[in-house]
């Protein structure tokens, strides 16, 4: 069906006996297009029929070409409240914009973004930073075809453009020692947020955020509302966490869980505290991001299913998860290990295939 959008009017095309008819709907509304092509249609082709003459077509109004820029501004309105991740994501728009900012969507190419990724590799940047850029952008585009900004042809050639093979993915965790002398040497604010971060698996936001209406004690569950990917989350409190959030000190002069004593306000951040924790524990490259790994990993090594743990963590997509699932093989061959020391079983071995099976 020749029905497009130009702007906010829906438009018509037509071809008949090699001749391109085209003319506006004069409507934002897209039922209502529909019904008028059909009628559109089935006129023009009774006017060719009976040879009168054609209806006069009507100039095609091009809508003003969109730059990246302006794309961008857009974009910051529709994240803005929907994902925390927002302020993060300044920061990569703004790289991106450094590309591309008065580039038309529509005159994008594939060699466009496969420049932009060879000179922040030729800048000595990592592949995972040009790869982020990379989702970013082809994110962005995904929604300017929601939004009807760019046509099909455009948003094929954004799907093209692959990312950089050979991105390695980082996967560090405490082993249970580590985790114990990380714990032994936080500061006393820095303790619990520790001991939260390693039984629930929030993000670092998350919990200099957290809010004690957002946490159910009675019930043991603590509700995540506004999250990185926007969809809400419910994680359990284990016993570990319970008896350290019952622990704290409620000031009523605050909502947060999580507080500047001083301030009565979230840490901004706690940098400092938790290098100086890593240092004391002898403990190296290691972020605070990767008590999310390590909570993710206990997990897996204990014998939980990856389907709970991408729940747990807020993941969109099993693929995030997956970076984990080697670790419940190794733990899968220690289970089936077991078997060997059950002295109820008898050694067995196969002689000839077509002779029986013969007891040791």
């Amino acid at each position: 069906m020749g029905i497009y959008r130009q702007g906010k009017i829906y438009w018509f095309s037509k071809c008949i006996n090699g001749i391109q008819y085209r003319r506006s709907s004069g409507t934002d509304k897209k039922m209502e297009a529909v019904a008028f092509y059909e009628r559109w249609t089935a006129e023009l082709r009774e006017q060719i029929r009976t040879g009168k003459p054609p209806i006069k077509q009507e100039q095609r109004q091009e809508p003003e070409p969109i730059t990246f820029a302006e794309l961008s501004i857009k974009y910051f309105e529709f994240i803005n409240g929907r994902l925390r991740s927002y302020e993060r994501l300044k920061s990569f728009i703004k790289k991106l914009n450094s590309y591309f900012a008065n580039k038309r969507l529509a005159d994008f190419t594939v060699l466009d973004i496969e420049n932009m990724q060879s000179d922040i590799l030729n800048n000595n940047l990592s592949v995972s930073y040009a790869n982020r850029l990379t989702a970013i952008l082809k994110r962005m585009f995904t929604k300017a075809a929601d939004w009807e900004l760019i046509g099909d042809d455009v948003i094929k050639v954004i799907k093209r453009a692959k990312l950089i093979k050979g991105e390695i993915k980082r996967l560090r965790y405490l082993s249970d020692d580590e985790t114990q002398r990380l714990i032994d040497n936080c500061d006393t604010y820095l303790k619990p947020i520790v001991i939260c971060a390693l039984n629930t698996g929030m993000r670092k936001s998350e919990i200099l955020r957290l809010t004690w209406d957002r946490v159910d004690l009675k019930n043991r569950i603590i509700l995540l509302d506004k999250t990185k990917n926007g969809e809400r989350r419910e994680i359990p409190i284990n016993d570990t966490l319970f008896n350290t959030l019952n622990g704290l000190v409620r000031n009523l002069k605050t909502d947060y869980v999580f507080y500047n004593k001083d301030t009565l306000k979230p840490y901004n951040d706690i940098k400092k505290g938790f290098a100086t924790a890593l240092k004391k524990s002898k403990i190296i490259d290691f972020r605070f991001h990767d008590l999310r790994h390590t909570f993710a990993s206990s997990l897996v090594m204990s014998g939980a299913d990856l389907a709970s743990i991408q729940k747990l963590l807020g993941h969109k997509t099993i693929n995030m998860t997956l970076r984990y699932s080697h670790l419940s093989s190794v733990h899968l061959k220690d289970a089936v290990g077991l078997l060997d020391k059950n002295k109820n079983y008898h050694n067995f071995i196969i002689v000839n295939k077509n002779d029986k099976i013969a007891k040791h």
